[in-house]
């Protein structure tokens, strides 16, 4: 369980991102699947390449600073590719437990490790890399797990489902329990399904169960969402201190009663039609550049208990 306002609110600011800027940068994981699916071969006579090939457009999620799993596979599937052919036959048994599947895999990698690492200290092939793997052979049931993403997640949503330091079992099955609920809650909004369905060509996978979506959003949430609330937050803080008194000085509107506004939106952006009872839509202050917006002040001024009377703009008028 956890709160579906909060996931409202993000995906509302998801949905303004997506095509502006997150698309762009975040597309190449849809390829990433198509690719593996077009290359993946457990039977292939020349193992190593097959996997290399498979794992071409992965990079990004199998390498960055001081972690090189792909990399550490691939050299040892050159040296023993009857092995790891062997680990990820193992692994992508879906009639075994799950669980037992990835510990099993970071068990093997440690023979390997011992017997081609070449005094290597680390094989990197622990839950995050065997579950990009599982996602990669099977993208509509599985999520890249990331511990820290997952905690961050889970305390936005203010969620139900506990994340503790060391428990890899535990944590695994909170982070696809609630993973899976965040993907059905995906499934009903319509508007980001065709969102996201309308950029889709013949070189992503296109995603029917939305899962890889839905670890898109989760990462969204970790890194894009929370630094954007993080910037905000300096920027008012900042802002208030600069101009002392001036940041709180009271506008000329009566301090009893109601005061009234009138709120114009743009449709593409966020649409009165399609928000819920009691459902919340932020709006910043101060714009990506930190510049105050042009209706600063009226933001300033209004007071819980004000009514406002929403408009849409073009074309719903």
């Amino acid at each position: 369980m956890f709160n579906q306002s909060r996931l409202q609110t993000v995906l509302a600011q998801y949905k303004k991102d997506f095509l502006e800027k997150h698309w762009e940068e975040e597309k190449y994981k849809w390829e990433a699947v198509k690719t593996f699916q077009d290359n993946w071969d457990i039977q292939a006579k020349d193992f190593s390449d097959m996997l290399g090939r498979s794992l071409a457009k992965a990079g990004n999620l199998l390498t960055s600073m001081n972690n090189f799993p792909a990399g550490m596979i691939i050299g040892f599937a050159k040296a023993a590719p009857e092995e790891v052919r062997s680990m990820y036959m193992d692994l992508f048994d879906e009639s075994k437990d799950v669980y037992e599947r990835i510990g099993n895999f970071k068990k093997q990698a440690d023979g390997l490790l011992e017997k081609y690492g070449n005094g290597a200290k680390q094989h990197y092939q622990y839950e995050n890399a065997i579950t990009t793997y599982l996602w990669l052979r099977y993208p509509d049931k599985y999520y890249i797990y990331k511990y820290s993403e997952g905690k961050t997640v889970s305390d936005e949503l203010e969620s139900s489902y506990s994340f503790k330091k060391g428990a890899y079992k535990e944590n695994l099955r909170s982070f696809f329990g609630l993973y899976n609920e965040i993907c059905e809650e995906l499934k009903k909004d319509a508007e980001l399904v065709h969102l996201f369905k309308s950029q889709l060509t013949d070189q992503y996978y296109p995603d029917p169960e939305l899962k890889t979506l839905t670890g898109d959003v989760g990462f969204y949430i970790s890194h894009d969402y929370l630094q954007q609330g993080n910037a905000t937050k300096e920027n008012i803080s900042s802002k208030n201190s600069d101009s002392g008194k001036d940041a709180g000085a009271s506008a000329n509107i009566e301090t009893t009663g109601h005061g009234y506004w009138w709120l114009n939106a743009n449709p593409k952006i966020w649409s009165f039609f399609n928000l819920q009872v009691g459902e919340i839509q932020d709006y910043t202050l101060y714009n990506e550049n930190g510049n105050k917006r042009h209706v600063f002040q009226n933001f300033i001024d209004a007071k819980a208990g004000d009514l406002v009377i929403g408009y849409e703009a073009n074309p719903v008028k």
